[in-house]
C-alpha cells in the first residue's frame, strides 16, 4: 500500500461526503471528564453514547480494519490507553493505572461481539472516572467536604463562591470554610482556583483554545484576571506555558519512570 497516496485517497473521500472526525477538542474534554472524576458528567456522556449505539457523538469513528469488530477493538484498546495516561497525569498512581488498562485490554481483545466492546468502554470510563473523584475524596472525612468538591468539580467552570456553594449544600458558609480549610489545607476559594488552573493548563498542553476562550470557557470575569491568576499560580503567562508544554505531557517524566 502506498500510505502517502492512501491518505489523500481517504480525505478526499470524506471530504466530498462531507464526513467529519470526532473535533480534537472534544476528545480532549472528555478525556479530562474521566481524569478529574466527574462521574455524572461521564454519566450523561455515556447515556447519549448508548443512544447513539457505541458511536461517537461529534463525528465517525476512523475505520481501522475491514473487520468491524476488530475495528471496534481498535478503538477501545487506544481510548484505554489514552485515558490511563490522562489519569496518570491527574496523579492516579503509574502501576494502578497500566494495571487497570492492562486487563481492561485482555477483556477487549475477548469480546465477541460490537456490543460487548462498547459496553467494555463505558465500564471502562467509568472505572477510571470513579478511581479519580475517589483519589480526592479519601483525603477527608466530612460529608461536606465531600460534597463540596463534588460541585467544585461540576460547577468549576462558573464563577464560584464560598456562599454559593454553602447555600447548594444547605449549610452555614463560615461552618464549611472552616471544616473544609482544616481537612484539605487550602480554603474553598483556593481549590476553585486551582482547580480552575488545572483545567487550564491541560487546556493550553493539548487545545488551541485562546487565553480568551479558556477565562470565558472557566468563568472568569475576564481575560486579564484569568492571565493575571495563571501568572501567579504558576510563574508564567498563558502562552508562555503553552510554548513550553504543547502536545508534551504524555511522553514526560511520568512516563518514563514506568
Amino acid at each position: 500500500m502506498n500510505v502517502e497516496r492512501e491518505i489523500e485517497k481517504r480525505l478526499l473521500s470524506e471530504r466530498d461526503n462531507d464526513v467529519r472526525r470526532t473535533a480534537y477538542n472534544s476528545e480532549i474534554r472528555y478525556y479530562d471528564m474521566i481524569s478529574s472524576g466527574d462521574v455524572d458528567g461521564l454519566k450523561d456522556y455515556i447515556e447519549l453514547r448508548r443512544k447513539n449505539k457505541g458511536q461517537q457523538l461529534n463525528g465517525r469513528k476512523g475505520v481501522l480494519s475491514k473487520d468491524r469488530l476488530t475495528s471496534e477493538k481498535y478503538h477501545a484498546v487506544i481510548m484505554t490507553a489514552l485515558i490511563s495516561r490522562f489519569c496518570i497525569e491527574a496523579g492516579m498512581d503509574i502501576a494502578e493505572s497500566y494495571t487497570l488498562s492492562d486487563i481492561y485490554i485482555t477483556k477487549v481483545d475477548q469480546a465477541i461481539s460490537e456490543d460487548e466492546v462498547w459496553g467494555l468502554c463505558n465500564e471502562i470510563s467509568m472505572a477510571y472516572c470513579t478511581r479519580m473523584r475517589d483519589l480526592v475524596k479519601n483525603k477527608v472525612v466530612s460529608r461536606y467536604v465531600v460534597l463540596a468538591i463534588d460541585y467544585i468539580r461540576a460547577h468549576v467552570q462558573e464563577p464560584l463562591t464560598v456562599e454559593s456553594i454553602a447555600n447548594e449544600l444547605s449549610v452555614n458558609s463560615s461552618y464549611l470554610s472552616k471544616l473544609f480549610k482544616k481537612e484539605m489545607g487550602k480554603s474553598i476559594s483556593e481549590y476553585i482556583r486551582d482547580s480552575k488552573i488545572e483545567i487550564a493548563e491541560k487546556m493550553l498542553r493539548h487545545l488551541d483554545d485562546t487565553s480568551l476562550q479558556i477565562a470565558n470557557y472557566l468563568g472568569f470575569s475576564s481575560q486579564s484576571h484569568f492571565i493575571q491568576v495563571f501568572r501567579k499560580q504558576t510563574g508564567m503567562t498563558p502562552e508562555e506555558y503553552r510554548r513550553q508544554h504543547y502536545h508534551k505531557s504524555w511522553i514526560g517524566q511520568k512516563d518514563k519512570q514506568g
